[in-house]
């Protein structure tokens, strides 16, 4: 019904003179706050709804707008422009962990040769050129051998630092550094 007053309205510029004015006496005042939210719910969708078929319209320009839910605890941040309007961040490139299958066995001196890391413990110019200056491990990324090869490998370095055969916390000092 209020479409149809409304749609009467738009043609009779004057409105008060075209239809007598409605009494507030017949309904309850729930239902007069009720009417007018329909009524200002109504012009708002018309308004969207012509907003939303203009494509230049400068909320559409400015992306896809961020909605709120109802169910999550409301930031200061969250009402900043920057937050509301912009995207995601952009994903950050994966962490280096060490060559893929295919390029690692071309690169791994031990699958190449058929060398068992954990036989090799007690040479400790093998074992301290997978260590760094501080004694650490070297992570397969620098290294570039297989996974399995990488892992016995650790296993062999242990066992040489725990046998006394390289330095804990340093890498050995070999007579050519």
């Amino acid at each position: 019904m209020l479409s149809l007053f409304r749609a009467f309205a738009r043609q009779c510029p004057h409105s008060r003179a075209c239809f007598p004015p409605v009494s507030r006496s017949l309904h309850s005042p729930l239902q007069n706050d009720q009417i007018h939210l329909s009524t200002i719910l109504d012009e708002l969708s018309e308004a969207s709804a012509s907003a939303a078929s203009n494509p230049n319209a400068p909320w559409m320009q400015q992306g896809v707008r961020r909605r709120f839910d109802h169910k999550l605890f409301i930031r200061p941040h969250y009402f900043s422009h920057d937050h509301r309007f912009k995207g995601p961040p952009p994903f950050s490139k994966r962490p280096l962990i060490g060559p893929g299958k295919k390029k690692a066995k071309r690169q791994d001196v031990f699958y190449r040769l058929g060398i068992d890391p954990l036989q090799e413990a007690s040479n400790d110019v093998l074992m301290s050129s997978f260590v760094t200056e501080m004694g650490k491990i070297k992570h397969r990324a620098e290294t570039g051998l297989t996974t399995k090869t990488q892992r016995r490998l650790g296993k062999a370095i242990r066992r040489a630092k725990m046998m006394g055969v390289i330095p804990v916390l340093s890498s050995a000092r070999l007579p050519w550094n």
